[in-house]
């Protein structure tokens, strides 16, 4: 993985994407303004509201103390450049004040930079009396993060300075000769990485070998996995700019005491990829398109991406010359990363090529493919939406997902949560556009099982001529439970589908007896020979089928969902353009 993160790296490089090494992008909430002889402080405000702007960045943790001192360049937080204290511990921000300094100090004497020998004379002068005051009197806290514009310029975007911290962050951290592990060339191996980078919130080292136990021949920390200063610097800025990248990345779990359960999805491919589509673009952006495939939004009016577009365009041969030649060379690459406790934890790393994966995200987008459930136009589902219809937060539901849907994998047997979550009527009656939502991504999941199991036969609208007992008995119920809403004028608190369904999936033979009595005698009377007729279609079939089943295993129970669904979604569909006509 880190290999094909510094080869991402070049890619990025070239794009013009990333930022300076070693630096990241920072909230700053005051701004040190140096205009002249003038020097003014400038709240700037805290949290989303603040545009971040691109600082120099290193690995800091621990207790501050005279060993374990590591200011950032020229922007920090207020006890690092002014010397404000947190309560009782004013010996600590003089101490990380004189730091900041000292580095400074070191930045001004190297690059003989104006702008720096300014910001060390107020540093030095009376004048930052005033601006600690005028900071303390507007409400600023030891932890803001605090910057400075010299004559209309941020410090930091000079390239002296962003080419001396590369420089000093080497200085620190380059320990031993070795041969690097990612380019294999002799050179002084880092101790550990520059910097961490943030997972959902957490920030997190690459590499982390921080315990005695982790020691091999005299070899601490990082030595053990030997990298010199720039592979280690491209890896963490390459992954820095996947997570943050909304292009490259998809948050699959996450709740806000989620901790390790959290999952955040990174991938991107070898290089760009844009091939021809009838989409009104006329082109489609396949690394884009592959990212929608991990979407976690389940609402109904949410435009999912271009999953349908994605779906024709793997159908259709890759030939002819307008398409990329060497399409079978690109390999798309995905991790599934969490955060423990400031390490990175890889849940899932795999590297695959296109003329490989062509086939099975086609195969994945056929199998989730379904109508709605008011009888929408079928269209396939993605991963996150799975996910968070199901409510599982074990991540290997999303890892062996993300398997079947890239590598082609067997579905996971956790998608049958999804059989155990129907039995609730308030899931099968859904009141809301992110419940319709959810029902559909719920029998998604149920089909993507099936089609797997099935080889390939399930259909994603109603299928006529199945003749699959479970099946048939699933769409007999629906029937059923329409005939009823009719003959009550829709005038009804629970349907039999609220009282029967978890009855009727499991043991069919000993349900429907009772239901279609109720049904032959006080409801299919009462409403037109539509509902009759197909009621005696599908008891012919049963027949044929040899009648009901006594018992439902799993699969028969996804097969009567399945049958229930897709006859309730043409049932609603069909009276929805029914009522709809009658406006007119």
């Amino acid at each position: 993985m880190l290999r094909e993160l510094k080869e991402a790296f070049r890619r990025f490089h070239e794009e013009g994407v990333l930022l300076p090494t070693n630096y990241k992008e920072k909230r700053v909430s005051w701004l040190v303004r140096l205009e002249g002889e003038k020097a003014c402080l400038e709240h700037l405000g805290r949290g989303k509201g603040v545009k971040p702007i691109p600082a120099p960045d290193r690995q800091r943790s621990g207790k501050a103390s005279e060993n374990n001192l590591k200011p950032y360049l020229l922007v920090d937080d207020a006890r690092y450049v002014l010397g404000i204290p947190e309560k009782g511990k004013e010996k600590e921000a003089r101490l990380l004040h004189r730091s900041f300094v000292g580095l400074l100090e070191e930045a001004c004497h190297e690059t003989k930079l104006p702008a720096l020998e300014k910001v060390l004379q107020l540093l030095k002068s009376l004048k930052v009396r005033t601006i600690k005051r005028q900071f303390l009197n507007q409400g600023g806290k030891p932890r803001d993060l605090v910057a400075f514009k010299v004559d209309g310029v941020l410090p930091t975007d000079l390239d002296e300075v962003r080419d001396f911290w590369s420089r000093f962050l080497a200085r620190k951290l380059e320990k031993e000769e070795g041969y690097c592990g990612l380019c294999g060339e002799k050179k002084k191996v880092v101790s550990t990485f520059p910097r961490e980078v943030v997972i959902l919130g957490q920030k997190c080292q690459m590499v982390s070998f921080n315990k005695g136990a982790f020691n091999s021949f005299g070899k601490k920390q990082t030595e053990n996995a030997p990298t010199c200063y720039a592979c280690a610097s491209q890896v963490v800025d390459a992954l820095d700019y996947l997570s943050r990248s909304e292009r490259h990345h998809r948050t699959l779990y996450w709740e806000a005491k989620g901790g390790l359960q959290n999952q955040l999805a990174v991938f991107w491919l070898k290089e760009p990829v844009t091939v021809p589509s009838e989409g009104p673009a006329g082109s489609l952006d396949l690394e884009a398109a592959l990212g929608g495939l991990l979407s976690e939004e389940v609402g109904p009016d949410t435009p999912l991406p271009d999953l349908a577009q994605l779906r024709e365009l793997l159908k259709a041969p890759w030939t002819g010359s307008q398409w990329p030649t060497h399409l079978d060379e690109v390999s798309f690459y995905l991790a599934v990363l969490s955060a423990n406790k400031g390490r990175l934890v890889v849940r899932e790393w795999f590297a695959v090529s296109l003329g490989r994966l062509k086939e099975a995200v086609a195969r994945f987008l056929e199998a989730t493919r379904l109508v709605g459930p008011r009888g929408e136009d079928p269209r396939p589902m993605a991963i996150g939406a799975l996910i968070q219809a199901l409510g599982e937060a074990n991540p290997t539901l999303a890892r062996d997902l993300i398997r079947t849907a890239f590598l082609g994998a067997a579905p996971p047997q956790e998608l049958l949560l999804a059989l155990h979550l129907l039995r609730n009527p308030k899931l099968l009656s859904p009141s809301g556009p992110k419940e319709w939502g959810r029902l559909h991504a719920l029998m998604a999941a149920v089909k993507l099982w099936l089609f797997y199991k099935k080889e390939g036969t399930c259909m994603a609208e109603l299928d006529r001529e199945q003749r699959n007992p479970a099946y048939l008995a699933g769409r007999l119920l629906a029937v059923l439970e329409e005939a009823q809403k009719r003959a009550l004028r829709y005038r009804v608190k629970q349907t039999l589908v609220d009282r029967f369904y978890g009855a009727a999936c499991t043991a069919p033979a000993a349900t429907f007896g009772n239901l279609l009595r109720i049904a032959t005698t006080a409801h299919l009377p009462k409403v037109g020979s539509e509902l009759r007729k197909m009621v005696e279609e599908i008891l012919a079939a049963l027949d044929q089928a040899g009648g009901f089943p006594r018992t439902l295993d799993l699969t028969g129970q996804a097969e009567f969902a399945l049958g229930f669904y897709q006859q309730r979604a043409e049932l609603r569909a069909k009276s929805h353009k029914e009522s709809g006509k009658e406006a007119q």
